[in-house]
């Protein structure tokens, strides 16, 4: 039997990673804006590819860390020795990086409860759902300031427990991980307090050890200011500078307000009912099953916090999705230690746990391949094809100007843009290469040119089925490479 879990682990450690590669790979771009300008573009200026008029308007308020950006230009400079500046593989890596951080962070959390899962069944469905959960794979690949600092957070916490806790060195090391993930995301600071407040409640572990804690966190806090230091040229307090601006002068409010329940709405929707239901009633049960645990006292001041904010995002709730597939597993278990493993053979339950699968096998299936923007394609297209001086014209929009700033990490230095009020004002140089991004098919320039398709943001065969001209009527990026049309 211990064979048979032994290889079966083994299988799903591997199928995980063989699919925490493919969707790091597919799975390009980002989840949020956040996720790209204030990483790869804040490290972009260190880096020169860009400059501080094109950062968003928290680069100028001194307000994010740099801890991210730093990661991301010392792999970008470390690359570059080797001769790639490809921001497409570089930006493949970074996710890699994450997804093995994800990874790291799995394989301890199941280290940590595994022993405590009796039941073949429910260790199992813990293996499956810790890397298989539909949306996981897909967070595991975003370098994101929520998923990275929920997984160093889950790696500090994990470790604490699977040590002795004997030794100040366990509680200094635990402080100095959990510093880490406050570094990534300022938020996590209520996860390290109610960790901390349960080792003063439930632990006791003496003040000596207490210290020890608060100091490795208070030594990480020390690092994070000599690297903002390093980034924004002068003594910053980027953690109090992100509370004044977020809830003292309410710029966080600005980007909408929501009631306090809305969390549970987001959830339900956006995490695919009735999926969502289990995750919903997972973390509700947990919290009375096991109140005096250490994710309860951990997640309730996080969960607390986020829901007395009044801006709400569903991505700010991501810390967190590391620890559902074991509260999902720990209430089932509870539940059916007293109801009795044999309600595990019931037709019923096995038609609804079929379902759960099926369903979840479609999205995960989805989310593996699918970009996670789609203009990265257009981006790329672009860097692949052309090395020499190019000019981008468009009639409309930039597609290179993103949530008010223009994208510079996927772009060479030589591209450069201009708005156009008419196609007839668009000069061809013959030291340039001429492009023209709409989402309008052209047919013709004039002034002696051609235009030549490129790009477009749907398959070539779907042009196909224009019925009735429906592509034209919608939003489908085409980039065009204007050529002189006596050259054919």
């Amino acid at each position: 039997m211990l064979n048979e879990q032994s290889k079966t682990k083994k299988n799903i450690y591997m199928i995980g990673a063989l699919i925490f590669v493919l969707t790091a790979w597919f799975s390009v771009g980002f989840n949020h804006f956040d996720e790209h300008f204030q990483v790869l573009e804040f490290a972009g200026l260190k880096l020169g590819l860009t400059e501080k008029v094109n950062l968003p308007w928290e680069y100028d308020v001194k307000m994010r860390p740099a801890f991210q950006p730093l990661i991301v230009y010392s792999i970008y400079k470390t690359l570059s020795l080797t001769g790639l500046t490809n921001p497409f593989m570089i930006a493949f890596i970074i996710r890699l990086l994450s997804a093995s951080l994800t990874f790291l962070s799995i394989h301890m959390i199941i280290k940590l409860y595994a022993p405590d899962i009796s039941n073949r069944k429910l260790l199992y469905a813990f293996l499956l759902l810790s890397f298989f959960m539909w949306f996981i794979p897909y967070n595991s690949v975003r370098f994101s300031s929520e998923t990275v600092a929920g997984r160093v957070f889950i790696i500090g916490l994990a470790w604490f427990f699977l040590r002795n806790r004997i030794k100040p060195a366990d509680y200094f090391i635990t402080g100095v991980v959990l510093g880490l993930s406050f570094l990534v995301r300022y938020q996590v600071a209520f996860m390290i307090f109610g960790f901390a407040l349960w080792l003063v409640i439930i632990q006791r572990p003496g003040f000596k050890h207490l210290f020890f804690f608060v100091a490795g966190i208070a030594v990480v806090f020390g690092l994070g200011i000599v690297i903002d230091r390093w980034y924004y040229s002068e003594w910053v307090l980027t953690s109090w500078n992100y509370f004044q601006q977020n809830l003292l002068l309410g710029k966080a409010a600005e980007f909408g307000t929501n009631p306090w329940w809305s969390y549970l709405s987001q959830t339900f929707m956006n995490a695919f009912p009735p999926l969502s239901l289990v995750l919903i009633l997972a973390v509700i049960l947990y919290f009375i099953f096991f109140s005096k645990d250490i994710l309860t006292w951990t997640m309730v001041p996080f969960l607390l916090a986020h829901f007395l904010i009044s801006h709400k995002e569903l991505r700010f709730l991501f810390p967190i999705i590391g620890f559902l597939p074991i509260m999902i597993i720990r209430c089932a278990d509870f539940i059916l230690q007293k109801k009795g493993y044999e309600i595990l053979d019931h037709h019923l339950l096995k038609i609804g746990m079929k379902l759960f699968w099926y369903l979840n096998l479609v999205m995960l299936t989805v989310l593996i391949f699918r970009p996670a923007d789609e203009q990265i394609a257009l981006y790329k297209k672009i860097w692949d094809k052309y090395d020499t001086p190019v000019k981008l014209y468009f009639p409309g929009d930039n597609p290179f100007h993103r949530a008010k700033v223009d994208i510079h990490f996927y772009k060479r230095s030589s591209l450069t843009f201009q708005k156009v009020d008419s196609l007839q004002n668009i000069h061809f140089s013959k030291d340039t290469v001429s492009l023209i991004a709409s989402y309008i098919p052209i047919l013709q320039a004039g002034m002696g040119l051609k235009p030549e398709l490129i790009y477009t943001s749907y398959p070539p065969w779907v042009s196909h089925f224009n019925f009735n001209h429906w592509i034209e009527r919608s939003r489908f990026w085409h980039v065009y490479e204007l050529k002189k049309a006596s050259s054919e």
